[in-house]
C-alpha cells in the first residue's frame, strides 16, 4: 500500500449509524472480556457464528437523546442506541416457548418484552495433547527448594481438573529477592472436610509433574493449606491462568477443549468455589473475576447448560462479585450428571419449564450450523443520556457480542473503508481529491474521509460533482449517493450525467430502502418485496441500475458488495482510472429496515466476474460491430441476473467513447489550461488579472 489509510481518515465520527454502546460495555474479545472503548483495530471479537473476527474500526461519538437498556432473563444487561440492531427472534406466544426460531436484527426499541436475544455458543473444537512449559528461568538464590520438571505437560482430565482447583482456590506464593519478587510456590487452600479433593490434588502433581506438595492443616480455621514449591511452575500457571482473585481466566487453548475434557475443569471450578443446594435444586458458583465468570458461561453453555448471572455489588469488606448459578429441571440434573454426583428423585425439579431454549439456525451462506441460546427479553427502558457512545467495524461478520446480546453495524462502514483504501493504494494527494455527496445515510461518507469534500443536495450530487470536474480537471472527483437519491430524486441527473461522460466517478449505495427516513421503498426495492418497515408490497417495479446506467450512457459499469472490501477496492480503484463516466453499484446490506436482502441473502448468491472462464467486459477502439453486440449482449445479460446469481464486478467498460473533456477540448483549445480553477486570479504582486467589469455593467442597477 502506498500510502497510509491513516491518511484519509478524518477526527468526525459517525454520530447516526446504528451500532453505539456506553462506554464499559463489556465486549467479548479472544481471550478476554473488555471494555469497547478499550478496543483497538486489529483486536478480535466474537461474533454470531460463535468464533472470533478481527476488528477493523473502532468509532466514538456524543449522543444525545434516548439510550435503550436492554436485559435479558438470565444474562444481565446492554445500554444500547435506539437504532441499534440486536439479533432477535418474535415471541409467538406470551405463556410457551417457540416451536422455530426465526431470527432477524430489529432495532432495539422495536424489541419487546418476551422476545429472543440470540446469544452464540462456541462449538469449534480443537484439542491438544501436551502443552509446553515455558522455559527455565535463571535460577535464584532464593528459589532453592524447584525440582526439575518436563518440559511438556499432558493435557489431560488430570491436569484440567488441576487447572480447575487452581482458579477456584490457588494463588502464586511470591517471595522477596534483592531485586524484586519472584513466583516461588502455588498454594491451594481447602476445608478439611474436603479430604478428597485434597488427595485428588496430591495425586495430579504427583503423576504430572513428579512433585510432592506440603500439606499443612490449619485446625483454628479448619482449613488444608497445600504448597507446589515450583518457581517454574508457579510462573508457568500465572502466564496460563493469571493471578490474583479478580485476574484468573483461561487462556484461549482451553475454551476449545473437547466437551469431555471441559467436564473435568468444571470437577475443578466446582470442588473449589461452587456449592450444590440439593433441596432447592440448585447450584451455584462465585468468583470476582468478570472473565472468569464469561468464561464460566460458555463452558457450560457449551454443555448444554444455560447459567443466570447475576452481578453481586460490592460492600463493607467484600468486593464486587459475580454469581453464576444453575437451576431448573433441564439443567441442574445434567450439572449433577458433568460434576458426578448422584441426582436423588427428591432432588429432581418440578414446575415450569427453563426459561431459555437452545435452537440452531443454518446460516445460507454455508452448511456450519450456529447454536444459541435463545434468552427471553426481561425489560427495555428508555433513559436520556448525554455523552460518549461506542461502536466497531468487524471483519466478515458485521456483528459483535455483549454479555446479553448480539450487536449488529451498519453497512455504509465497508464502503467508507473501501474508499479511505483506494485513495490510499493509489496514493492519491488528499488535496487533489474531491467527494461529493447528496442527503441519505452515505452522506456522510464526506465528513470521513480527510479530502475535499461537499455535502450538497438531495439527488444533485452530480451536478455539483460535474461542474467540480469541469471546473478543475487535474482533480480525482468521486461522488457517493443512495439509491433512493441518486435514482430517485437524482435521476434525472443521472441520465444526464451518463450522456455526458465526464472523467468521475459514482458510488451507489444501494439498500433498496431509506434509511435515512425509516425504511420506506427505495427506486431499486423490487415489485412486490415487503420489508419489515412497509405496511404493504412493494407495488412499484424496481429500477435496475446497471441497465438504466448503460442506456444513458456510462461507459464503465461495475457492481461491488459493501461486505467484500478487498474486491470493492479493485472495482474502485478501476472506476477512477476509467477516463470517463463510471458507476459502482454497491450491494449494501441495511439491518436496520432491509431483512429480506441481508448479508446472508447476498452471500448465498454473489459470484465474482472475473472468476468466470472468458469473460470480458471492455469493448476497445477499432472492435467490429458483431463484437460490440457480443459484448452489449453478454452484458445485458449478466445485468438481468439476481434471483438465484448475482454478480459482482465490472460489467462493461467501454474505451471507444470520449469523455467530455476530450470532446470540450476539441471545442475550445484552451482547455483543459484554462479550466476555470486553474487560471491565475492575480499575478506576482498580488494585483488582480480577472477583468470582471462586463460583469459588473450586466448586474448594474439602472
Amino acid at each position: 500500500m502506498a500510502a497510509n489509510v491513516q491518511q484519509y481518515k478524518t477526527d468526525v465520527h459517525n454520530n447516526w449509524c446504528p451500532g453505539c454502546v456506553l462506554p464499559g460495555t463489556p465486549i467479548h474479545t479472544n481471550p478476554d472480556l473488555k471494555p469497547i472503548e478499550t478496543l483497538q483495530v486489529g483486536d478480535k471479537v466474537m461474533g454470531l457464528d460463535g468464533r472470533y473476527h478481527r476488528v477493523t474500526e473502532v468509532f466514538s461519538h456524543r449522543h444525545r437523546g434516548l439510550l435503550y437498556r436492554l436485559r435479558a432473563k438470565c444474562l444481565g444487561e446492554t445500554v444500547l442506541t435506539p437504532e441499534h440492531p440486536v439479533l432477535i427472534a418474535r415471541r409467538d406466544h406470551p405463556k410457551r416457548h417457540n416451536e422455530r426460531f426465526d431470527l432477524v436484527w430489529e432495532r432495539v426499541d422495536r424489541v419487546r418484552k418476551g422476545d429472543y436475544l440470540a446469544y452464540p455458543i462456541p462449538t469449534d473444537v480443537v484439542d491438544i495433547e501436551r502443552l509446553p512449559l515455558p522455559e527455565e528461568a535463571e535460577p535464584l538464590p532464593q528459589d532453592r527448594r524447584s525440582l526439575p520438571l518436563p518440559d511438556e505437560v499432558k493435557v489431560d482430565g488430570d491436569f484440567l481438573r488441576l487447572v480447575g482447583y487452581y482458579l477456584a482456590e490457588g494463588w502464586i506464593d511470591t517471595r522477596s529477592a534483592s531485586k524484586g519478587g519472584i513466583d516461588a510456590a502455588i498454594g491451594f487452600s481447602f476445608h478439611l472436610n474436603e479430604r478428597e479433593y485434597v488427595e485428588d490434588l496430591r495425586g495430579i502433581v504427583r503423576r504430572l509433574f513428579g512433585l510432592e506438595v506440603a500439606v499443612k492443616e490449619k485446625t483454628q480455621g479448619h482449613q488444608v493449606e497445600l504448597m507446589i514449591n515450583s518457581s517454574r511452575l508457579a510462573r508457568a500457571f500465572r502466564a496460563w491462568f493469571g493471578s490474583g482473585a479478580d485476574r484468573k481466566r483461561l487462556p484461549p487453548f482451553v475454551l476449545l477443549l473437547p466437551l469431555e475434557k471441559q467436564r473435568e475443569l468444571l470437577k475443578g471450578l466446582w470442588r473449589g468455589d461452587g456449592w450444590i443446594d440439593p433441596k432447592r435444586a440448585r447450584a451455584h458458583y462465585k468468583t470476582v473475576s468478570h472473565v472468569l465468570c464469561e468464561q464460566l458461561k460458555f463452558l457450560l453453555l457449551r454443555q448444554g447448560i444455560a447459567p443466570s448471572i447475576q452481578r453481586e455489588p460490592a460492600r463493607p469488606g467484600h468486593r464486587a462479585s459475580y454469581a453464576v448459578y444453575v437451576l431448573g429441571k433441564r439443567d441442574f440434573p445434567r450439572l449433577l450428571e458433568i460434576l458426578d454426583l448422584p441426582l436423588s428423585p427428591a432432588q429432581v425439579p418440578e414446575g415450569r419449564p427453563p426459561s431459555t431454549v437452545f435452537a440452531e439456525e443454518v446460516a445460507p451462506s454455508a452448511t456450519h450450523r450456529h447454536r444459541f441460546l435463545m434468552v427471553p427479553v426481561f425489560s427495555v427502558e428508555a433513559f436520556e443520556y448525554d455523552g460518549p457512545v461506542w461502536n466497531l467495524e468487524v471483519e466478515d461478520v458485521e456483528c459483535y457480542v455483549s454479555e446479553n446480546a448480539v450487536l449488529h453495524n451498519c453497512g455504509d462502514y465497508g464502503i467508507l473503508n473501501a474508499v479511505q483504501m483506494t485513495l490510499a493504494q493509489m496514493d492519491l494527494p488528499p488535496h487533489r481529491v474531491a467527494l461529493f455527496s447528496g442527503i441519505g445515510c452515505s452522506a456522510k461518507t464526506v465528513h470521513y474521509v480527510k479530502t475535499y469534500g461537499v455535502h450538497t443536495l438531495h439527488g444533485r450530487v452530480l451536478p455539483f460533482a460535474t461542474g467540480a470536474k469541469l471546473a478543475n480537471p487535474e482533480l480525482t472527483v468521486i461522488a457517493v449517493g443512495g439509491d433512493g437519491d441518486g435514482l430517485g430524486i437524482g435521476a434525472g441527473h443521472f441520465v444526464h450525467a451518463g450522456r455526458r461522460n465526464v472523467d468521475l466517478t459514482y458510488l451507489i449505495y444501494d439498500n433498496g430502502v431509506y434509511g435515512l427516513t425509516k425504511g420506506q421503498a427505495s427506486p431499486t426495492l423490487r415489485l412486490g418485496m415487503r420489508t419489515k418497515s412497509l405496511p404493504q408490497p412493494n407495488i412499484n417495479e424496481g429500477i435496475n441500475p446497471l441497465a438504466l446506467a448503460f442506456g444513458a450512457g456510462f461507459t464503465f459499469i461495475a457492481r461491488g458488495y459493501a461486505f467484500d472490501i478487498p474486491h470493492l477496492v479493485k472495482i474502485i480503484q478501476q472506476a477512477i482510472e476509467h477516463k470517463g463516466m463510471a458507476l459502482v453499484d454497491v450491494l449494501q446490506p441495511c439491518p436496520t429496515y432491509n431483512d429480506l436482502t441481508t448479508r446472508e441473502w447476498y452471500n448465498a448468491r454473489v459470484y465474482k466476474l472475473e472468476d468466470e472462464e472468458g469473460y470480458d467486459p471492455v469493448i476497445k477502439p477499432g472492435m467490429t460491430e458483431e463484437e460490440i453486440r457480443e459484448r452489449v449482449a453478454e452484458f445485458m445479460r449478466r445485468a438481468a441476473e439476481w434471483d438465484e446469481r448475482i454478480p459482482i464486478g465490472v460489467l462493461y467498460k467501454n474505451e471507444a467513447v470520449t469523455s467530455y473533456e476530450e470532446r470540450l477540448a476539441e471545442r475550445l483549445p484552451v482547455y483543459p489550461k484554462a479550466a476555470p480553477a486553474l487560471r491565475p486570479l492575480c499575478d506576482a504582486q498580488g494585483r488582480p488579472v480577472v477583468d470582471l467589469s462586463a460583469l459588473f455593467e450586466e448586474l448594474r442597477v439602472l
